[in-house]
C-alpha cells in the first residue's frame, strides 16, 4: 500500500558571529553548533549512506552560515574550541577526584572523547570542509540542499521589494558557489509569508510615504528567481484566503498608540479551512497576475510529528533519561545531569547515563514512524490519495538543544527506509512525483509565537525597525544615484559594497528574536547598533563622494578596519538593489 511520503526539513542557520566576540555569544556559538549538531548529523547521514541505507532528506543552509563555515579562519577557531573543551573535561576529571565525586569521572571522559572525536571528524574525515561534505550528499541525490534569505532577513517587514530581491539573489549566488548548482527550494526566514496587498511601514517618518504601496506577495518574488517551493507553518495553510493582517494590525496599532501583545489577536484573525489537509502540497498564489516563473509550492509543517520533537514537555526531548540542557558544572560548563523529571528542581537532577540512551531512542523513533503512518492513513481515507508529511525543524534542535537528537534522526531515517508503505523522500523529489496540485492563497504569518510577526515586531524591538527603514531608504537612494553616474570611482564602489554588507547584516531577523526572547538581548542590541552605525557612516562617506569630494585617508582606513570584521559575500552585486 502506498500511503505517501515523509520528509525531514532541517533549517540550518546562525547569524554572523565570526570576528564579533567569542563567548558566550560569538565564535563559540558557531563552534558549538558545528561540534554538537553539524558534525554529528553529518556522521549520522554518512554512516547511513555507508551502510547502504536508502534515505533522503531536505536541509536549507543560510548563505551567511555558509560564508562563516568557509571562512579560512574558522578551521583554526574550531580546533582551538575543541582543544579548550578537551582541557575542561580533563580539569573536571581531576576536580571530581579531589572532591570525592569519582562517579562523575566516566562522564568527564565521555566529554573528552566527544570533543576529541569532533575534532578528528572535522580535521581527518571532512578535512575542514563541512560544506564539501554536505555537497557530496547533495551530489549523491540524498540531500535536497535548499537556500534561505541571505542573512535571514524577515521578508514581510523589509521596507521595499528590492531588499527582498537582494536577499534572494545573493542567496542563490552563494548557493551556486558552494553547491555547484542553483537551489530548487528556499526556506523563508522564520517561515514568514506575506501576500500581495497595499503595505505601509510601521514608522512615523513621513519621508517613507513613497514606500506605502502595493507590494508583491512573497510567492511572486520567489517565483521571479525560479525557486519552486518553500515551507509554511500549518496554521497558514489552514487559514484560508489571503488577508492583509499586517496592514490591518498597523491601523489598529496607530489608533491605540501602543505596542502590546494584543497585536497577536490581529495577526491570528483568519478564516479557518478545516477541510484543508496539511498532508497535501499546494501551489501558492495571492494575485490574479501571471507569475514571472514557476508557481511556488508550499509544504506545510505537520503538527502531530513536529510537536513530538519540539516540545520538551510532552515530546521526546523531555524524556527523563536524556541530557539536561540547563544544568552545567561550575568548573567547566559541561553537563553531567539528566532531565530526571518534569518540574523537578535543578538541584535534584540525577547523573546522566549515556549507556541507556540507545533503547529509548529506538522506542521513540518507532513511535514517530507510527505517527507518520497514522497521519498518512487518515489522509488516504479522507482524500483517496497519498499524502505528504513534512516535519521541519531548526537543525540546532538536533544535538544542541536535544543532545540525543542526531541519534533519533538517524534511527527514524533507518526505520522509514525499510517501510514498504511510506516513501522516505525529500521536498524536491516529492515535487516531481506529485504534479497535480490545488492552488490556494495564504494569509500572512510565520512560525513564531502566535503565528504572526509579534516576535519580530513588538514594543521591545520597534526602535530597530525605525533604524532599519531609515537606513534602507538611504541605501536605496544611494544606489539610484550610483546607477546614474556615467563613471564611478573604485573607492565609491568599495564603500557601497561594504554598505551593502552592513545593510544585509543589519536586516538579520536574529537581532529582534534575541531581544524579544531575552536569549542574548545585550549582544543582539550591541551587534544591531554596530551594523547600524557602520552603515550610517559608510553612507555619509558615499554622500561626500557623490558631491565630488575625494576619499579622505581616514575614510579609507575606516573602510579597511570594518571590512576586516564584516567580510562575507565577496561577490555582492549592487545592481540587485537597483
Amino acid at each position: 500500500m502506498n500511503l505517501g511520503y515523509f520528509t525531514f526539513v532541517l533549517h540550518t542557520h546562525l547569524p554572523y558571529v565570526l570576528h564579533h566576540g567569542k563567548w558566550p555569544f560569538g565564535s563559540d556559538w558557531l563552534s558549538e553548533a558545528v561540534s554538537e549538531c553539524y558534525i554529528p548529523l553529518l556522521n549520522a547521514m554518512s554512516g547511513l549512506h555507508d551502510r547502504g541505507v536508502k534515505f533522503k532528506i531536505s536541509m536549507d543552509f543560510s548563505p551567511i552560515l555558509l560564508e562563516q563555515l568557509a571562512d579560512p579562519g574558522f578551521a583554526v577557531t574550531f580546533v582551538s574550541y575543541c582543544d579548550e573543551k578537551i582541557k575542561l573535561a580533563e580539569s573536571d576529571h581531576k576536580y571530581f577526584s579531589k572532591n570525592n565525586e569519582q562517579q562523575f569521572q566516566p562522564l568527564a571522559k565521555f566529554w573528552k572523547d566527544f570533543y576529541t572525536n569532533a575534532k578528528y571528524s572535522f580535521e581527518k574525515v571532512y578535512h575542514g570542509d563541512l560544506i564539501g561534505a554536505f555537497k557530496k550528499l547533495s551530489d549523491a541525490g540524498i540531500l535536497d540542499a535548499m537556500t534561505c534569505g541571505a542573512t535571514h532577513g524577515y521578508f514581510p517587514l523589509l521596507l521595499d521589494d528590492r531588499n527582498i530581491r537582494a536577499q534572494i539573489q545573493l542567496a542563490i549566488a552563494t548557493h551556486k558557489k558552494y553547491f555547484g548548482k542553483a537551489p530548487r527550494g528556499i526556506w523563508l526566514p522564520e517561515c514568514a509569508y506575506r501576500p500581495r496587498y497595499f503595505w505601509s511601514p510601521q514608522s512615523s517618518d513621513n519621508s517613507l510615504e513613497k514606500f506605502c504601496k502595493e507590494r508583491a506577495g512573497i510567492e511572486e518574488l520567489v517565483s521571479e528567481f525560479g525557486l519552486e517551493y518553500f515551507v509554511v507553518e500549518g496554521s497558514l495553510t489552514k487559514g484560508g484566503m489571503a488577508m492583509p493582517t499586517y496592514h490591518r494590525l498597523m491601523d489598529a496599532a496607530r489608533k491605540k498608540h501602543i505596542y502590546t501583545q494584543e497585536w497577536q489577536k490581529y495577526l491570528l484573525t483568519t478564516t479557518e479551512h478545516s477541510n484543508r489537509s496539511l498532508a497535501d502540497i499546494y501551489e501558492i498564489q495571492s494575485t490574479t497576475r501571471v507569475l514571472p516563473g514557476p508557481t511556488p509550492v508550499a509544504f506545510s509543517r505537520d503538527r502531530r510529528t513536529s510537536e513530538q520533537v519540539w516540545s520538551g514537555d510532552i515530546g521526546y526531548p523531555g524524556h527523563e533519561s536524556y541530557l539536561d540542557f540547563s544544568k552545567k558544572h561550575h568548573n567547566s560548563g559541561l553537563r553531567y545531569w539528566k532531565v530526571t523529571g518534569h518540574q523537578i528542581d535543578i538541584g535534584a537532577k540525577q547523573q546522566y547515563e549515556p549507556n541507556v540512551i540507545k533503547e529509548n531512542i529506538s522506542r521513540q523513533a518507532s513511535h514517530f514512524v507510527q505517527l507518520v503512518r497514522q497521519t498518512l492513513t487518515e489522509h488516504l481515507i479522507q482524500t483517496g490519495k497519498p499524502g505528504v508529511v513534512c516535519s521541519p525543524f531548526d537543525t540546532e534542535l538536533f544535538g544542541h538543544w536535544w543532545f540525543e537528537g542526531p541519534g533519533f534522526l538517524e534511527a527514524v531515517l533507518e526505520k522509514l527506509s525499510t517501510d514498504p508503505d511510506i516513501k522516505l523522500s525529500n521536498c524536491a523529489e516529492i515535487l516531481d512525483h506529485i504534479p497535480n496540485r490545488e492552488t490556494i492563497a495564504l494569509p500572512e504569518g510565520s512560525w513564531g509565537e502566535g503565528g504572526g510577526h509579534f516576535v519580530w515586531l513588538n514594543q521591545k524591538v520597534a526602535w530597530t525597525w525605525d533604524k532599519i527603514y531609515s537606513l534602507q531608504k538611504r541605501f536605496l537612494e544611494a544606489i539610484q544615484i550610483y546607477q546614474k553616474k556615467k563613471k564611478t570611482e573604485k573607492f565609491l564602489t568599495k564603500i557601497l559594497r561594504q554598505a551593502a554588507r552592513e545593510l544585509l547584516l543589519l536586516e538579520a531577523s536574529d537581532w529582534q528574536f534575541l531581544i524579544t526572547t531575552e536569549g542574548a538581548a545585550d549582544y543582539a542590541t550591541t551587534r544591531f547598533n554596530e551594523h547600524s552605525n557602520r552603515l550610517s557612516k559608510l553612507l555619509d562617506i558615499a554622500d561626500r563622494l557623490f558631491d565630488g569630494k575625494d576619499g579622505r585617508k581616514k575614510d579609507k582606513e575606516y573602510l579597511k578596519t570594518i571590512a576586516e570584521d564584516d567580510k562575507p559575500f565577496d561577490d555582492i552585486d549592487l545592481t540587485w538593489w537597483a
